[in-house]
């Protein structure tokens, strides 16, 4: 019997948080957490949506319980943290009890709905894996995130990081997936009018747009992609034309796709830099500068905050599972729980199980 919360269910949505394995201190992201549960929704912004939401901290249970004095959320103690040496067969086999593995197992148990972490990709990864197991057919998991490109348009982008190498046939599964991943989010947003929602465009991440370019991996999964009629297929996306955001999904390998991520967010904090270093002297020009472009200069800032954007879904998958990025700050937890709490309302994992 599924025991997890579907659309309609009457009872609270049931989140699993753990607090653990990332930058900011654990305090930054139960503050986040609750956040989302409590902030109205913005226009344009992602919603905890209307639906009651408890969440279950895994960490320090001394550490948190007083933050969540009065309220209905719980922490389960949980003090130990997955770390960079700890072998992951250890984990996988529960001799290592850390505050990740507690997390999804608790959500495998049933005894959650939705699962978001900042710790370590490839535990989680391989812990989901183990522990939730992938929906029928899926013979990878694969990290997708939502990107902002140019003129304010979004698109997404999977596999980040799940897996270092990926033959066509699995390239191709990671196109499907997020074409029903992107699907699922369009007809959410039109509502009733679902039959108006185009089909997704998918790119594939390429070294040129010509089709004889790049490795014969590439080529081959350019080719299923072509004679599949469920793919709305563009071409090779070229790492400089990424954030044009021609396609609305750009799949790649989880090796380049992770190295493009990361190159994107240096660009992004250098760029940022530059701007704060220009704008910040006191000099009457400079003052009246900054004055009068207030408005335009924070959208500017805003357009290479990746802590907008925060928040990675890892599809295939039986369950809901997001990836906060490590270096999450209050604001950036905070977008990754929302998206957990979306990806239940719109009913992802059932409608990818029905898409693939």
């Amino acid at each position: 019997m599924n025991r997890h919360w579907t659309r309609g269910s009457s009872r609270p949505i049931r989140l699993a948080i753990d607090i653990l394995g990332g930058d900011a201190a654990p305090s930054t992201l139960v503050r986040g957490a609750l956040d989302a549960i409590a902030t109205p929704r913005a226009p344009g912004a992602r919603s905890a949506g209307k639906c009651a939401v408890k969440l279950i901290f895994f960490g320090d249970a001394a550490a948190v319980a007083p933050s969540l004095a009065g309220t209905p959320h719980e922490v389960v103690d949980a003090p130990r943290c997955v770390v960079v040496d700890d072998p992951l067969r250890g984990s996988l086999r529960g001799d290592i009890e850390s505050s990740m593995r507690s997390a999804v197992r608790t959500l495998a148990a049933g005894d959650a709905d939705a699962l978001v972490s900042a710790g370590s990709t490839g535990a989680l990864v391989a812990l989901s894996r183990h522990l939730l197991g992938t929906l029928p057919g899926i013979r990878r998991p694969a990290i997708m995130k939502t990107l902002g490109g140019a003129d304010g348009r979004r698109f997404r982008m999977l596999d980040l990081g799940a897996n270092i190498g990926s033959s066509p046939e699995q390239l191709h599964q990671f196109a499907l997936l997020g074409t029903a991943a992107t699907g699922v989010s369009a007809e959410h947003g039109r509502g009733a009018n679902r039959d108006d929602v185009p089909a997704p465009c998918v790119g594939l991440l390429n070294i040129g747009s010509e089709v004889r370019k790049g490795p014969a991996t590439v080529r081959e999964a350019a080719r299923l992609f072509e004679s599949d009629d469920r793919l709305r297929y563009a071409g090779f996306v070229e790492p400089h034309r990424l954030f044009d955001a021609a396609t609305d999904v750009v799949v790649a390998d989880g090796f380049a796709g992770n190295i493009a991520l990361k190159a994107a967010e240096g660009a992004a904090q250098m760029a940022r830099y530059v701007l704060g270093r220009e704008l910040s002297g006191n000099s009457p020009a400079v003052a009246l500068g900054r004055a009068m472009l207030r408005g335009r200069l924070g959208r500017v800032r805003d357009a290479y905050n990746p802590q907008l954007y925060n928040g990675a879904s890892l599809l295939g998958i039986a369950g809901v599972v997001v990836k906060s990025h490590g270096g999450a700050n209050r604001q950036g937890f905070e977008n990754a729980v929302r998206q957990a709490v979306d990806a239940l309302t719109t009913g992802l994992v059932e409608r990818l199980a029905a898409g693939i």
